[in-house]
């Protein structure tokens, strides 16, 4: 069985997976990728993992209409195309074809699929909520679109609600659990981080005795760190020893900066180097994320892969699978000033520790290996089809 995956733009994050599938395909996994949109250092990574098998292409056009500065979904519509993209398609003449989502590079490898017979599988993470906006005409696009699809290769349940209710896929095929972050050194870094030095790392950043959360992503109006901070001084009125440290970089990092610069228990930090993150995580009591909108957010399995408990914004797509209220940590509205203090509270009088063991067990069941698996079974029962 020979699969053909066609993934424009992909992080670090994926190289494991890739690598995975090649090893469970016995060397038959081949990728299609973008020059423009990925970095060096993934292409580099990509080549290592899968040699001539990685197909990277260049000189891709694209035609955007509506704000394209603003990261929330739907608030631009970008058509991509890419030359060559079809003829390198049908060259790798894959048993499987695997595309991400509707948009972008998707049309080629459906059509493809379709003219020749091939299986067609769909990576997909989008949800309800990050589609509200959707006009009604790209809901029946992909409507369309998406009906030669064999099977959809999906993050989590909030993901198989929308495909099932929003997009009328109940029939079709699906198989969670094929989001993993790449957290496994992260994790081992974190837990080789002595005590000494992590109260070296406390001292330079003068933390206080309290609790110190964790915020780590874009600092952008999306990810709603403005809507946390914002809440900050009333929680540490309760609460005067806990701190919160911020790292990322954004359009709002330098007016975050100026505007909570008075404030002691906030460290803005901005961006650190990867390298170092583990650090971070190995000094924070929780991890917080007040996301206003995303599929997945790999920084929170991250977190728990580092034994964390977690803070989770009830609009990231994976809060379903990821975080259980009261057992490795706590769901919250981050539009609702009142559920973020009472969240940050909730700490304060849970078991931490505990929290944490179940934050890594939980974790175990979304690494790279085990996604690669769920994504290697599809393929191979549509195959076998």
């Amino acid at each position: 069985m020979k699969i053909l995956w066609i993934s424009p733009w992909f992080g670090n994050y994926r190289i494991p997976v890739y690598d995975q599938l090649n090893k469970l395909c016995k060397g038959n996994f081949y990728l299609i990728c973008s020059q423009e949109n990925t970095s060096d250092l993934v292409r580099k990574k990509l080549k290592d993992t899968l040699g001539t098998n990685a197909i990277i292409m260049n000189g891709e056009k694209r035609m955007t209409m509506g704000n394209e500065v603003s990261d929330f979904a739907n608030s631009a519509l970008v058509i991509k195309k890419q030359p060559g993209l079809y003829k390198a398609i049908k060259n790798v003449n894959a048993d499987i074809i695997i595309t991400e989502g509707f948009g972008g590079w998707a049309p080629a490898g459906i059509r493809y699929a379709v003219t020749h017979r091939k299986k067609l599988c769909m990576f997909y993470e989008r949800t309800a909520y990050v589609e509200r906006n959707s006009p009604k005409w790209r809901s029946l696009y992909r409507r369309i679109v998406g009906i030669p699809v064999n099977h959809f290769l999906i993050n989590g349940t909030l993901t198989e609600e929308y495909l099932n209710n929003g997009l009328g896929f109940k029939h079709t095929p699906k198989i969670k659990g094929c989001m993993s972050a790449d957290s496994f050194g992260l994790a081992q870094a974190v837990s080789s981080f002595s005590k000494e030095q992590k109260e070296n790392l406390q001292r330079e950043l003068k933390l206080n005795s309290g609790l110190t959360f964790l915020f780590v992503g874009q600092m952008v109006a999306r990810k709603g760190i403005s809507e946390l901070l914002a809440v900050w001084n009333q929680h540490i009125q309760k609460h005067p020893q806990d701190n919160l440290i911020v790292i990322g970089k954004g359009v709002l990092e330098e007016k975050l900066r100026q505007q909570y610069a008075s404030e002691s228990s906030i460290h803005i930090l901005g961006a650190i180097n990867y390298d170092l993150l583990y650090q971070y995580y190995a000094i924070c009591d929780v991890f917080i994320m007040p996301t206003l909108e995303d599929n997945w957010c790999l920084v929170i399995p991250e977190a728990m892969a580092c034994g964390k408990p977690v803070a989770c914004s009830i609009y990231n797509g994976g809060h379903y699978e990821l975080v259980q209220d009261n057992i490795n940590g706590f769901k919250f509205d981050p539009l609702n000033p009142d559920s973020i203090l009472q969240t940050l509270d909730k700490f304060h009088h849970a078991d931490l520790s505990k929290m944490g063991v179940a934050s890594k067990e939980i974790e175990s069941n979304f690494t790279p290996d085990k996604a690669a698996q769920r994504i290697y079974e599809a393929c191979l029962k549509v195959y076998k089809k």
